[in-house]
C-alpha cells in the first residue's frame, strides 16, 4: 500500500523537474544534406544517379536563397550611414542653380521652413534665458542659502514655530541644491557675455600681440586680477612707454633743427644762421637736403 501510495509522488516530482536546456541547433547545410554519405565510393544506377544529382542541385539553390535571405536581413538590421554632406566647392547656392524650376521651389520652400525653425529656437531660447536671468538676478539662490541653515538654537520638537522653521530650512536647502547648477551657468554665461563685449569694444585686445600678450601675462602672474583691470595695466604701460618714444623723437627733431640752423654755407662765419623762412617751415631731412644744395651752388 505505502509503495504504491508512494508511486505517483514520484512521477510527479519527475514530472516537475526542470528539464535540460536543449542544444543549441547547428548550422544547416542544405548541400551537405543532400549528398550521400557513400558518395564516391559506390557506383548507383542511372536513374538513382540522376535522381541524387537532380537533389544537390536543389540543396544548392535552397542553400543559395538562405544566404541571401539572411544577408538582406542583416543589411536591414545594419545601422544607416550618414547621410552625405557638402563635397568640397560645393554650396547651398551653386546646387540651386543647377536644379529645375520644380527643384527649386522646393528648395526654397525647404529653406524656408528650416530659417523659420531657426528663428523659432533662437525665440525659444532666449525667452527661457530671460527667464533663467529674472531668476539668478533675483536673488533667490542668496536668500536660499540664508535659510537654508536657519535652524533654531534651543529646538523644542513640539513648538510648531520651530518645526516649521526646520521644515522651511530644509526645503531652502534643497532648492538651493537644485538651482545651484542653474546659478552657476548664469554665472559662467554672464562672465562670457562680458568678456566678448569687452573684446568688440577693445579690439587690440585680440588685435595687438604685444597687448594680448602682456595681458595674458599679467593674468598669470596674478589669478585674482580681472581681466578689464589686466588689460588697463598693460595699457597703460604701453602708452606711456610710446609718449615717452614720441617726447625722446620730439627732442631728437628739435635738436636736429638746431643743428641744423646753424650750418654754415661754403666761406661763410662759423655760427651765422643761413635758413632762410622756408627751410624754417622743413622738417630736418628737407633742411639738410636744401643747405646741401646751397652749398654746392
Amino acid at each position: 500500500m505505502d509503495t504504491e501510495a508512494a508511486a505517483p509522488a514520484m512521477d510527479t516530482a519527475a514530472d516537475t523537474a526542470p528539464a535540460e536546456s536543449a542544444p543549441a541547433p547547428e548550422a544547416k547545410d542544405e548541400v551537405a544534406a543532400a549528398t550521400p554519405a557513400d558518395a564516391g565510393r559506390r557506383n548507383p544506377r542511372t536513374e538513382k544517379y540522376k535522381q541524387e544529382v537532380n537533389d544537390l542541385l536543389t540543396a544548392y539553390e535552397q542553400k543559395q536563397a538562405r544566404l541571401a535571405a539572411e544577408r538582406r536581413e542583416a543589411a536591414e538590421r545594419a545601422p544607416k550611414p550618414e547621410p552625405e554632406g557638402l563635397r568640397e566647392g560645393e554650396s547651398w547656392d551653386n546646387i540651386y542653380s543647377k536644379q529645375t524650376p520644380e527643384a527649386q521651389r522646393a528648395m526654397a520652400e525647404m529653406r524656408k521652413a528650416f530659417t523659420r525653425k531657426t528663428q523659432e529656437l533662437a525665440a525659444e531660447r532666449r525667452r527661457i534665458e530671460a527667464q533663467n536671468r529674472a531668476l539668478m538676478d533675483s536673488g533667490i539662490v542668496d536668500q536660499l542659502a540664508a535659510e537654508a541653515g536657519k535652524v533654531p538654537d534651543d529646538f523644542d520638537p513640539f513648538n510648531p514655530e520651530h518645526l516649521q522653521q526646520v521644515i522651511e530650512s530644509k526645503v531652502a536647502a534643497r532648492l538651493k541644491q537644485v538651482l545651484e547648477p542653474l546659478h552657476k551657468q548664469h554665472q559662467q554665461h554672464e562672465s562670457r557675455a562680458r568678456y566678448e563685449n569687452f573684446k568688440a569694444e577693445h579690439p587690440d585686445l585680440v588685435n595687438d600681440g604685444a597687448i594680448k600678450q602682456g595681458v595674458y601675462a599679467a593674468l598669470q602672474k596674478d589669478p585674482t586680477l580681472k581681466l578689464e583691470a589686466a588689460y588697463w595695466m598693460v595699457k597703460g604701460k604701453a602708452l606711456a612707454a610710446k609718449q615717452r618714444e614720441d617726447a625722446d623723437r620730439a627732442e631728437v627733431r628739435r635738436r636736429a633743427h638746431q643743428r641744423a640752423a646753424q650750418v654754415t654755407s661754403r666761406g661763410g662765419r662759423p655760427g651765422k644762421q643761413v635758413l632762410t623762412a622756408e627751410m624754417t617751415d622743413g622738417n630736418a631731412w628737407d633742411i639738410y637736403n636744401r643747405l646741401l644744395k646751397a652749398r654746392g651752388q
